[in-house]
């Protein structure tokens, strides 16, 4: 999922990867090296070997887009002077087919492939580029690499479910925060050893590489670190970290007391911005980590609360898809990928608990739940709503100007569904307990069919009913019932203003359903 906040303005998408299972022996090993050390005008020498490779050719490829974005970013656009050679040194030929990939004949014994690598952007900054996602590439400074590891590693079509070592020299003194496995035994100062069981944990998992600015701490079944890196030569892991533990620990009460990974990374690259006034954040959360770039004046508040409001998104996608995506998701191809139509789950939903959550666990009031949802309902204004939120996540590449709608409508459609569980069930069951209840009978390893997700959420609530309201306000297009739902539990929405009030004469039945709802 990718998050960008630019002052009071929000975008996120979706980013998630999944792991396939490794068959031990079945195909090739990649063993990658890269030496931060041979920096030569933003360009980084990479090396790969493999064994176990014996087919008569081989197609080497870069994403040409990576699960959390919608538009082609093309990453083999900054890869050149590749080569390939058997196990002698000699070399074997290595067409270019077009931007992301290249053929190499001849290729039973092939043995390393050599390339350099450019980074794709030089500072984070307000320089927007429509279509160029910063948070999904890489920037190469003697002080600090931020490495999204799909611009730097490229991988055998057909084989990426092979597993990969990762061998990096480094100045000394530079920290590598990341999620991916490091090997403690191979490592020293100068150099540290990752693995990956396959291309997808790869692409799964960024690397920041600075000078230790590092924040550990524990909550019930989790460590999280947060790693940072300020241009301002400032340390501000510690304020950060303890910024958002408060944040962490209500979202697991939301969750029941109990999160789904044992650790997690946050990754901060934030550039010093002169200006008071101005502040740019950019995010992409990642399985068991979030890259942020933040682009601000060093104000440790401003900082917090930007990281904060990323953070409090995008930890929520450990849920969906990490333990809840379809087929389409668990096998992403890298460079012709298939889309879910479930995209209001996955960013809808999580959008919807990122503003729910504070008002259940008690850290928010009533009034100032409800300013957020007129925000999204007033939001939602500026988008076609005649769009069936299936129809756009399915076509989510072609439609980027109305893809922000998910955090909107997408939102209000599952308060929506929310309130009419709770409805339905006397109160005692809603969105939250579906997560749970879809993710305990799915979970990580067992993605579920795109097209008969509706029918299982019919199945696993119990109620018709449910089948219906999806069928008209998620795969149709029918105007969504926000004023119906809100009187349900005594609050009024003004179709003229958008205000929503509280109801003067709320029955019981209302006060108790609200309880159930928000907790209040």
């Amino acid at each position: 999922m990718r998050y960008l906040t630019l002052i009071a303005f929000t975008l996120s998408l979706l980013s998630c990867t999944t792991q396939k299972a490794i068959l031990p022996g079945n195909g090739p090993a990649y063993s990658y090296t890269l030496g931060l050390n041979g920096l030569q005008g933003d360009q980084l020498s990479v090396s790969l070997v493999l064994s176990g490779w014996g087919q008569p050719t081989a197609t080497f490829c870069f994403p040409q887009i990576v699960p959390g974005i919608y538009g082609d970013m093309n990453f083999g656009q900054y890869i050149s002077a590749l080569e390939a050679a058997d196990g002698k040194g000699r070399p074997l030929d290595a067409r270019r087919l077009d931007v992301n990939c290249w053929e190499i004949s001849n290729a039973r014994a092939l043995r390393t492939i050599t390339y350099r690598v450019d980074d794709a952007w030089e500072e984070f900054d307000l320089n927007l580029q429509e279509g160029f996602y910063r948070s999904a590439a890489s920037s190469f400074k003697p002080e600090a690499f931020v490495i999204n590891t799909n611009c730097l590693f490229g991988y055998l079509k057909g084989f990426e479910g092979q597993p990969l070592q990762i061998s990096i020299t480094k100045p000394e003194g530079l920290y590598a925060a990341t999620s991916l496995s490091r090997d403690d035994n191979k490592t020293t100062p100068a150099r540290d050893v990752f693995s990956a069981p396959d291309y997808h944990r790869l692409v799964d998992s960024p690397i920041l590489y600075a000078l230790p600015d590092t924040a550990r701490f524990t909550l019930p079944g989790i460590e999280v670190e947060v790693a940072c890196h300020s241009t301002s030569g400032e340390s501000i892991s510690g304020e950060v970290a303890q910024h958002i533990r408060p944040l962490l620990e209500k979202q697991a009460k939301y969750l029941g007391g109990k999160l789904p990974v044992d650790t997690y990374t946050f990754l901060i690259y934030h550039h010093l911005n002169p200006e008071k006034d101005v502040y740019l954040g950019d995010g992409l959360e990642h399985s068991h980590s979030t890259l942020i770039l933040l682009y601000m004046p060093l104000d440790l508040e401003a900082i917090q609360w930007n990281v904060y409001g990323i953070a409090s998104h995008e930890f929520f996608h450990i849920l969906m898809p990490l333990g809840l995506h379809s087929h389409e998701i668990a096998g992403y191809d890298f460079n012709n990928p298939k889309f879910s139509k479930h995209l209001w789950l996955y960013e809808g939903m999580t959008e919807y608990f990122t503003i729910h959550m504070p008002v259940k666990t008690g850290g928010q009031n009533l009034q100032d739940f409800l300013r957020e949802v007129e925000k999204k309902i007033e939001g939602m204004k500026s988008f076609d709503n005649t769009i069936p939120l299936t129809e756009l996540s399915l076509k989510a590449r072609e439609m980027q100007g109305q893809y922000y709608n998910f955090y909107l409508k997408g939102a209000m459609a599952n308060l929506c569904l929310d309130i009419r569980l709770r409805e339905l069930s006397g109160g005692r069951y809603g969105v939250q307990e579906l997560v749970l209840g879809l993710i305990e009978k799915y979970g990580p390893n067992r993605p579920f069919e795109d097209d008969e997700l509706f029918s299982e959420i019919v199945k696993i609530t119990g109620f018709n009913e449910i089948g219906t309201f999806i069928e008209q306000y998620i795969a149709g297009a029918k105007p969504l019932p926000l004023q119906e739902m809100l009187q349900k539990v005594g609050l009024e929405l003004n179709p003229d203003n958008g205000k929503i009030t509280v109801s003067e004469h709320i029955t019981a039945q209302q006060r108790k359903l609200r309880e159930y709802w928000i907790g209040q």
